[in-house]
Order: C-alpha cells, then sequence, then structure tokens
C-alpha cells in the first residue's frame, strides 16, 4: 500500500503584491499565461536542438537571450495587474 502525506501549509509572507484576477483583468491574465505556455514551448524546442547538452548556435542563444527578456516583460505585466 502506497501512503501520500502532504506538507502541512506554510504560508510565506513576501514583498511582491499578489495577482487579483477579477473580470475586468481576467482577459490580460489569460493572454499573459497564453504568451508563458509559448515561451515554454519555444524554450523546449531550444533545449531539444541543442541535443540536451546546453550547447547552443549563436542564433540560438540571441533568442534565448530574447525569451528571457520577454519572461521578464511578461513579469512586469502581471506585477501591473496586481
Amino acid at each position: 500500500m502506497l501512503l501520500l502525506e502532504r506538507e502541512p501549509d506554510i504560508s510565506i509572507e513576501m514583498d511582491e503584491p499578489t495577482v487579483v484576477a477579477t473580470w475586468e483583468n481576467r482577459a490580460q491574465i489569460i493572454d499573459i499565461m497564453n504568451s508563458a505556455l509559448q515561451m515554454s514551448q519555444e524554450f523546449q524546442r531550444l533545449w531539444d536542438s541543442s541535443g540536451e547538452t546546453g550547447r547552443l548556435s549563436q542564433d540560438d542563444t540571441d533568442r534565448l537571450v530574447e525569451l528571457l527578456q520577454e519572461i521578464s516583460d511578461l513579469n512586469e505585466m502581471l506585477m501591473r495587474l496586481a
């Protein structure tokens, strides 16, 4: 028999604001999450193209840097919705 235990919920207070989804910003949050999904898939394609060694061509490295900037931009947009 397999028994799984849950660790107790421990709230960690953070200085960052909590993102609150409302009817007014629901579409924006969904757009941000869709963009994040697409970026994640592109990141996975880059990893796969490296042969899982982490060695990328210069073009792929440039795209990776762009992806990281786009992820940062998404984070900023999400924080503004908070």
